[in-house]
């Protein structure tokens, strides 16, 4: 088990501190170590210890060791992956090495730390024992985070490009109902995508133009019920005298903007 506590035992346990205790961050009161697998490399998960201060929450502050939001996974995707379960210490040392790869302060560097860190990440889920397709889903949507704040224009090219062969292969699918011959705008998708193949991001790109083609539509029927409660749930918080972005995010609000 490659997961193991600082004295080398297997990790039985994550012990977090949820501070404030409705807010949405947690502080690893324990740190562990992993081991990977593929290069023998060990990572380690610091600690933080209990009673350190709060970050101010009306300063824009770096991010700090040992404290992790779990997966940073939507409220409204939260039915489709869960921000906790067996992806927890996964997570959890993804969050600590973005954070290291944020201090090295050259955006080169910065990519091909986490570009590692991201396998480091995906090895780790599988280890977990979290399905394969969950698994690449969420190495593909946090690498397409790492292309989005470290690789430059080239990050939001891919990105586009993910976006338009996503809605092309979603409107040939539909299309070829009626003429079969928009399918083969598949293939020329796919092959657009291994353009990025020299970049050793072709996989990627395939990745999340597929996901998202697929999910798209279903994440669209998801917030067509989510939203219209989601207003009735606000109008009814109003009417009770208090906020609307309350039920919007479902845990404490900096403290600037609840005194605004």
């Amino acid at each position: 088990m490659p997961f193991r506590t600082d004295d080398g035992q297997p990790l039985g346990e994550l012990l977090l501190a949820q501070r404030p205790a409705d807010g949405h961050r947690f502080e690893v009161r324990a740190g562990f170590v992993y081991d990977d697998p593929v290069t023998g490399r060990r990572y380690t998960v610091p600690a933080r210890p209990a009673g350190a201060p709060l970050p101010d929450p009306g300063v824009a502050e770096p991010p700090v060791h040992g404290v992790t939001d779990l997966a940073s996974v939507p409220m409204w995707m939260w039915s489709f992956i869960a921000s906790y379960g067996r992806q927890s210490a996964p997570a959890i040392l993804h969050d600590e090495r973005s954070i290291v790869a944020a201090e090295l302060g050259d955006r080169r560097a910065a990519l091909a730390q986490r570009r590692e860190d991201d396998r480091v990440f995906r090895t780790g889920l599988r280890e977990q024992r979290v399905p394969v397709l969950r698994s690449w889903l969420m190495w593909a949507w946090v690498a397409a985070d790492r292309e989005r704040q470290f690789g430059g224009a080239a990050g939001v090219l891919l990105l586009v490009q993910s976006i338009v062969g996503a809605i092309v292969v979603l409107g040939a699918s539909v299309a070829a109902f009626w003429n079969p011959w928009w399918l083969l705008a598949l293939p020329a998708v796919a092959l657009a995508a291994l353009l990025w193949a020299a970049a050793g991001l072709a996989v990627l790109v395939l990745l999340l133009t597929g996901s998202l083609a697929v999910l798209g539509p279903l994440l669209a029927l998801h917030l067509s019920a989510l939203v219209p409660f989601r207003l009735v749930e606000a109008i009814v918080e109003v009417a009770a005298g208090g906020r609307a972005a309350d039920v919007v995010r479902p845990t404490v609000a900096p403290v600037a903007e609840r005194d605004s």
